[in-house]
């Protein structure tokens, strides 16, 4: 027997997609900090790319996440600080590599902050 999937049941399926971005967006941020600190010692084209590939599909996963949450629960004072906090790590860190200048010292370290800060959304997203 066939069963047709209430509206509830439909919108549970989709329910854990904020947990799926946030999980994701905490691998390409490893991968990515992993990566960074490999692009100190080599200079092929090819890992400049893919590392850039993987922060700029980082930062759309973030915008993603952000964009649910406030489709989801509204705009609110604090939690648009929170995020608004998040982007400018990002943007920090985009701000630094392009300068060139000692920017290896300080972007591991932001690029650490960034790990935090998924792990974080993974934490907040967790379904209880």
């Amino acid at each position: 027997m066939l069963q047709i999937l209430s509206l509830f049941d439909f919108f549970s399926i989709f329910s854990n997609i904020p947990t799926i971005l946030a999980s994701i967006g905490l691998i390409l941020a490893t991968s990515s900090f992993i990566s960074g600190l490999q692009l100190v010692r080599a200079a092929s084209v090819m890992e400049r790319k893919i590392h850039r590939f993987n922060g700029f599909t980082n930062l759309t996963l973030y915008i993603a996440l952000a964009s649910l949450a406030f489709a989801h629960n509204g705009v609110h004072f604090w939690p648009f600080i929170g995020w608004i906090s998040g982007l400018s790590l990002f943007l920090l860190k985009i701000t630094i590599v392009r300068q060139r200048r000692r920017a290896y010292k300080y972007v591991s370290w932001v690029g650490g902050t960034l790990i935090l800060m998924w792990l974080f959304l993974v934490y907040i997203h967790i379904p209880v």
